[in-house]
């Protein structure tokens, strides 16, 4: 039952980290690329309170996936923060290749986009871990002997 005692702290992780940074920072990084490009940002309050929701839904997911990675690689956080967000990109570029919305040649823009993207996967990856070592309080934890998803 131990196994299953991190998974609120994973998913609050996750979702904090996600609402936050696939939510927030990924939206208004998105209309920085707009902006520069001289196109609409389209921003409203709606939009991103729905970008900050999903981000925080897709987000406790990856907190899972941390405390997953944690249980099966004993490596340092930044290398579980990458490795989590690098798998959720990956999962992201699948499902935008699945429903048609990669354009085959890649233009410019999307290769930049793609490039932003995979930035914030990987800087949420490393902020949920981090996150997720703090709300576990780290190795001094009692019942803590090691990092998040080690032994204990």
């Amino acid at each position: 039952m131990s196994e299953y005692r991190q998974t609120p702290s994973a998913l609050l992780a996750g979702a904090v980290a996600g609402a936050l940074v696939l939510g927030l920072a990924g939206r208004f990084a998105m209309a920085g690329i707009a902006l520069a490009l001289g196109r609409a940002t389209n921003l409203s309050l709606r939009g991103v309170v729905m970008v900050v929701i999903v981000g925080a839904v897709v987000g406790a997911l990856g907190g899972v996936l941390v405390l997953v990675l944690g249980r099966v690689s004993h490596g340092s956080g930044i290398t579980r923060g990458l490795a989590a967000g690098g798998i959720m990109f990956l999962g992201s570029v699948l499902v935008a290749g699945v429903t048609g919305e990669l354009a085959p040649g890649l233009p410019s823009i999307q290769i930049v986009t793609l490039a932003v993207v995979a930035a914030t996967f990987l800087a949420y990856g490393i902020c949920a871990d981090a996150l997720l070592s703090r709300f576990e309080g780290g190795a001094d934890a009692p019942g803590r002997t090691g990092p998040v998803g080690g032994p204990g």
